[in-house]
């Protein structure tokens, strides 16, 4: 979709625009809105009847996904999962849907667990970033999960599949559904797209079979409460981990990460640079860190740079006496090689923040949740 319809079409459905236009447009929205919803209603009744099956694998299989549309730290929770599985001594593989690559065959392989065979642009960039930080963890891409599943397996010898925004993909059976929810924007405006942004309507939270709550830090114990109460209204029996996105490093972009460099933002003039589903989440990290955030450049989610964009942005940091510009691993991963030279020749420093979940649930109680995670036929209850 274009950058500028889409965000029109973001401030109409949050009730920012007004008048007949605005009208006419959430009038369409709400009727494309019904039909997908009966799209969902007859798939989900094709399933329940046995009409379409969803297809098991030899291997335990854990979904990772979400109900709203945009960033709620459902790759970094993947992440997550694969590294403490691999401490763990298990064979772990993620299959990725890729989206926005490049690549259209049935299976892409990007990384092996050893090397990375595809770009960011073949991969996409969510499965590169992944491949990229998970250097013993094949990632493999391909729109159906069953295919890639099957090779992942069969290749590998995998003992946990773990299926990335795989909440709404039923072709491959799984044994663990997580579904992600953001704390700073728990649900939306309750509306499925495009009337709103939800993927699906909230009794589908019913199959989860754990929640994890992120960004907890950045809003109040009351709200958090509130979606907690929320969420046990339509599944009492799934597990809520509560989970916070900490900031680990910052480096230069083209360089490599160093876990000592400065994390320390506090009275530097900086400018914001995203293109995620949720870039005020971002945002807000940096203000933790104590950064004076003068301007931000928001573009759409999975964004690719060009060269104009990044003189634009420059010109405007220089403008106005920003001192540091600082984007995310996603959108460093969007950067073509010749374009990151382009901006380490600037006068202004160009950094990337890395981010990590970190699990503010009991520890014990979590740990006890991976062992139940990686046994056969595993249901999360306790």
């Amino acid at each position: 979709m274009n950058q500028k319809l889409e965000k029109y079409l973001l401030k109409v459905i949050r009730g920012h625009k007004q008048g007949f236009v605005a009208k006419v447009v959430l009038l369409i929205c709400t009727l494309l809105a019904n039909i997908y919803y009966l799209g969902i209603k007859i798939r989900s009744k094709f399933y329940d009847w046995g009409i379409k099956r969803s297809e098991e694998l030899p291997c335990t299989v854990i979904s990772v996904g979400n109900i709203t549309v945009g960033g709620t730290g459902k790759t970094p929770v993947t992440q997550l999962l694969a590294r403490k599985f691999k401490e763990r001594g298990l064979r772990v593989a993620i299959l990725n849907r890729g989206y926005k690559a490049d690549f259209e065959d049935e299976i892409g392989l990007v990384s092996d667990g050893e090397k990375i065979f595809m770009t960011p642009e073949e991969a996409g960039d969510e499965a590169f970033m992944m491949a990229q930080s998970l250097p013993e963890v094949p990632v493999i891409i391909g729109s159906d999960r069953v295919i890639t599943g099957r090779y992942a397996y069969e290749k590998f010898d995998t003992d946990i599949l773990l299926l990335d925004d795989g909440f709404q993909h039923w072709p491959l059976a799984r044994d663990v559904d997580v579904v992600v929810v953001d704390a700073t924007n728990p649900f939306a405006n309750g509306r499925l797209i495009p009337r709103g942004t939800l993927r699906e309507p909230l009794s589908s939270l019913e199959r989860a079979d754990i929640f994890f709550l992120t960004k907890v830090d950045q809003v109040s114990r009351g709200k958090i409460n509130d979606i907690c109460a929320k969420l046990n209204d339509h599944n009492p029996m799934a597990l809520i981990f509560e989970t916070a996105h900490s900031p680990t490093y910052l480096r230069t972009l083209g360089e490599n990460v160093d876990l000592d460099s400065e994390l320390d933002l506090t009275g530097k003039r900086v400018m914001a640079v995203s293109g995620i589903g949720n870039p005020q989440s971002f945002e807000q990290t940096l203000r933790d860190l104590g950064a004076d955030l003068v301007d931000q450049f928001r573009f759409q989610d999975h964004h690719k740079y060009q060269d104009e964009e990044v003189i634009d942005i420059f010109s405007k940091a220089v403008e106005q006496n920003v001192e540091l510009i600082v984007t995310t691993e996603k959108d460093a991963v969007s950067m073509s090689p010749e374009l990151v030279d382009k901006i380490k020749g600037q006068a202004i420093d160009f950094k990337v923040l890395g981010i990590t979940v970190d699990v503010l649930t009991e520890e014990v109680r979590f740990e006890k949740l991976l062992s139940k995670m990686e046994g056969e036929g595993w249901k999360a209850r306790e």
